[in-house]
């Protein structure tokens, strides 16, 4: 029994991380937007010009880590999110509320 579920389950876990791939997640604070998707593989980074242009680098360096930090903190929600969806599909009926 839990043979069978252990193999379903990485094979989910395959679906799911492709799914993952698909989900866009974007970012954007005072001027910077970094996108990429909810497996934390980023696909692009803007910076708006009057940004360096009016921020020293130390000011700009810190929106950046503050922005990359909301975007994983996004990526972590979704995550779960799928995981609890995924372990819900799997698991037998009346197991799907362990993971709540």
């Amino acid at each position: 029994m839990f043979g069978d579920l252990m193999g379903n389950l990485e094979e989910q876990q395959a679906v799911m991380q492709e799914k993952l791939k698909q989900i866009t997640v974007e970012e954007t604070m005072e001027g910077i937007k970094i996108t990429g998707n909810a497996t934390k593989q980023i696909t692009n980074i803007s910076i708006a010009k009057d940004l360096t242009i009016n921020y020293d680098s130390e000011m700009l360096e810190d929106l950046l880590l503050t922005c990359f930090n909301r975007y994983i903190i996004k990526v972590q929600k979704i995550e779960a999110e799928e995981s609890q969806k995924l372990m819900q599909s799997i698991l037998p009926p009346g197991f799907g509320d362990m993971f709540k």
